[in-house]
């Protein structure tokens, strides 16, 4: 069997049957999801019990089922997957996606010979298995997922994700900041697909345009390493590794029964691959957005605008610490800008500079400051909390207005670093990043994490042309 055999009716079943779908059970939720998710093929909710769930007839099994099943996801006991892949079998079903957990994860002699069991039994009948101990699949185009609040509407990112709640929480991070997933899976102990199959898969795949990956171990690393670096030589790659200290490889080996490896040997074979390695979560989501909505800059030199003095010191500590430099207005461009106001009088034209003026003179500084051929991108700071009065926080709109305005009339790129913790503040912070990512700008939440990821994607867009 192929390695990628069965992954498209994975990510774009006809059919799907939910096994285990009783009154308060990971089944019932399954199918809520995929109703949810907009699914459109024929949906078979299974349990013994019989009865009805969101119109649907509750089947009492697998063999009740009179039409093809391509997919079925399985949130029964571990002790009854063996002989539901059996049924599965005999129904020529192509992939089996286990919630069910209870196998290698455990540690314990039985739960690896369970899990033995069930890829021989799969193998012999040509089943692909994804798991066990995961979510599973998420294809919006395909309307599949294992969450009912998930975007519908699809994107260029695939997640590759060893942990079902990191996948849950990244794509919920994700979107958040207007990333939009070609596909995400979670696959858990990886007892049959892996992230090899998945990397070459979506080496392959039209819809991916940046491929982003969640991994604790994986068991045979020299497949691994040659997939990677095929894929890393057409398509960007970002991977966060887990358990890269001694006491986190314990809990990955425990968590899905992975091999975490030598921290040192994963740096070297990520490096050497051209991935983009980063170190949360957020970073991992941050690397996402400047890929999708960065537009590339040609060189480091940034012109900074808004925040207050002492957010400009520590905004232009995090530039330089990543590399990027602020120069100086020169004399022509500074009297330009000075020409759209009546008074100067207590104005520093410097980079960065603080615009809390009218609109007008806001945007016309802005956009002079922006087309100026000594900058390549712009950095915009806005840092809620910082003015003593409540009412100027309603500068951040109109400072919106001036970025949005200016994003859309000059070819340049800009980033945002919109940040604050306050309580009081959560409304008028949400409404304003949601304008920003409406535009597809990208947002950051701190002006160290836009320097940060901004940094990466030039050294990898720098690696790729000298490679070219």
């Amino acid at each position: 069997m192929r390695r990628t055999e069965h992954l498209d009716t994975a990510f774009a079943p006809s059919s799907i049957a939910v096994i285990g779908v009783g009154p308060i059970t990971a089944g019932r939720f399954y199918v809520e999801s995929l109703l949810a998710a907009g699914y459109r093929g024929p949906l078979y909710p299974i349990h013994p019990d019989g009865g009805e769930i969101s119109g649907l007839k509750i089947l009492r099994s697998l063999k009740d089922v009179a039409g093809p099943v391509d997919f079925v996801e399985s949130c029964i006991p571990a002790r009854f997957v063996p002989q539901l892949i059996r049924e599965c079998a005999e129904k020529h079903v192509k992939v089996v996606s286990m919630f069910t957990s209870g196998f290698s994860e455990t540690g314990s002699e039985m739960g690896r010979q369970l899990e033995a069991e069930i890829v021989r039994v799969a193998r012999d009948a040509g089943i692909r298995l994804i798991g066990p101990n995961c979510m599973g699949v998420y294809s919006p185009k395909a309307g599949v997922s294992f969450v009912p609040d998930f975007p519908r509407e699809s994107g260029g990112v695939a997640l590759v994700c060893q942990s079902g709640g990191n996948t849950i929480y990244l794509v919920r991070l994700a979107a958040e900041r207007g990333i939009r997933f070609s596909k995400a899976i979670s696959y858990g102990n990886a007892c049959d697909v892996d992230e090899g199959d998945l990397f070459e898969y979506l080496m392959e795949d039209s819809e991916t345009e940046l491929v982003t990956a969640y991994i604790e171990g994986v068991k045979d690393g020299d497949r691994f390493r040659k997939v990677l670096n095929r894929l890393a030589s057409r398509k960007p790659v970002v991977v966060l590794k887990g358990g890269v200290t001694r006491e986190g490889a314990r809990t990955a080996s425990s968590h899905t029964s992975s091999l975490a490896g030598s921290d040192r040997v994963w740096g070297a074979i990520l490096g050497q691959a051209g991935v983009i390695r980063v170190n949360t979560l957020y970073e991992l989501v941050d690397m996402m957005v400047a890929f999708r909505f960065l537009r590339p800059p040609k060189g480091r030199r940034v012109a900074m605008v808004g925040g207050g003095g002492g957010a400009s010191v520590l905004a232009t500590d995090a530039c330089a610490s990543s590399g990027f430099g602020l120069p100086t207005i020169p004399a022509e461009v500074s009297g330009e800008m000075r020409s759209a106001l009546d008074s100067d009088a207590g104005l520093i034209l410097t980079n960065p500079i603080e615009l809390n003026l009218s609109p007008e003179v806001t945007y016309k500084m802005t956009k002079t400051m922006l087309e100026y051929e000594g900058f390549d991108l712009m950095l915009a700071n806005c840092v809620f909390g910082q003015h003593p009065w409540s009412p100027f926080d309603m500068w951040f709109d109109l400072f919106c207005d001036t970025v949005l305005k200016v994003h859309a009339e000059v070819n340049k790129p800009i980033a945002v670093a919109i940040e604050s913790d306050l309580t009081n503040q959560e409304q008028h912070f949400a409404a304003l990043k949601r304008r920003y990512v409406e535009a597809r700008l990208p947002v950051y939440y701190s002006m160290s994490d836009a320097c940060l990821a901004v940094d990466r994607f030039m050294r990898w867009r720098e690696a790729q042309s000298a490679r070219e």
